[in-house]
């Protein structure tokens, strides 16, 4: 039966794995390379298997756990697919795949998932690429070997790992420079898309890298050191508690009030007093 969406030229390929490859090795399933129009789309409750799915050209659309990722020309997906997920095509696109389980599959997944999701940009690695093919070429010519194809899948694993090391260091590099735009600005009216912006991320996404990096949302981190800087200013300065809190960037004295206290359980005037008291 004709999948919908998928075009000509497009080929898929099956495998059979031994007894010894299915209890000691990775083993494949099928594998193919897919030319599918924008119609394209896979949904599945339940698939016994693991997936590889390397976009070659367009742009895909991938749902899983909740979070929707989208997977542009060059890069790769990994997927535990004994869990619902849906992908698809967001325009005409070229793709390779492979289905596979055994040996570590689950323990790779969740430990890559955890650190970088299950979509890895291959800007600056070409090996993935080679492996596919390498892969891809063995079940087309039917001379499956099953210890080299686990070798494969077992380097395709490595590389995946060493991109979401690079990828943690790059974020840290992001966050630092969010951290470092909200510490200088802090006293001016900032929003969350104006510290998107200076790092260029969507506002959402940000918010999601924000969080997960340092525990809070940039909007709490922002307010914590605002409240902070108070503090400072009302224990080493005669300045006003108006003049603290247009100085510390809140737009109204009620609300710096208000903030202050749900912050310390002390209006501004009864923590200065404390403080002298010290």
């Amino acid at each position: 039966m004709e999948e919908l969406g998928v075009l000509k030229g497009s080929r898929s390929f099956f495998h059979t794995s031994s007894c010894f490859a299915k209890k000691a090795l990775f083993y494949l399933y099928n594998a193919g390379s897919y030319v599918c129009s924008e119609l394209y789309q896979t949904k599945r409750d339940r698939f016994e298997q693991f997936l590889f799915l390397y976009i070659k050209k367009g742009k895909m659309e991938i749902h899983y756990k909740d979070h929707k990722y989208i997977a542009n020309e060059n890069t790769f997906v990994f997927l535990d697919c004994y869990h619902p997920h849906l992908y698809k095509t967001v325009e005409e696109s070229e793709f390779e795949w492979i289905h596979f389980d055994g040996n570590s599959s689950r323990a790779y997944f969740d430990y890559l998932f955890q650190k970088h999701g299950c979509v890895f940009s291959l800007e600056n690695s070409s090996d993935i690429t080679d492996f596919m093919n390498r892969i891809l070429s063995m079940m087309e010519t039917d001379k499956v070997d099953e210890h080299g194809i686990s070798i494969l899948i077992h380097r395709i694993l490595y590389e995946l790992e060493r991109i979401s090391n690079k990828a943690d260091h790059t974020l840290e590099e992001t966050i630092k420079t969010a951290v470092s735009f909200i510490e200088s600005n802090y006293n001016k009216d900032i929003t969350l898309n104006d510290i998107a912006d200076h790092v260029k991320i969507s506002p959402y996404h940000f918010s999601r890298l924000f969080k997960k990096q340092t525990n809070y949302t940039p909007h709490q981190y922002l307010i914590d050191f605002r409240i902070n800087n108070a503090k400072k200013l009302l224990f080493s300065t005669n300045h006003s508690i108006n003049e603290i809190a247009f100085k510390c960037g809140f737009n109204s004295v009620t609300h710096f009030v208000t903030t202050f206290k749900n912050h310390t359980n002390y209006s501004p005037k009864k923590y200065r007093e404390f403080l002298l008291k010290i």
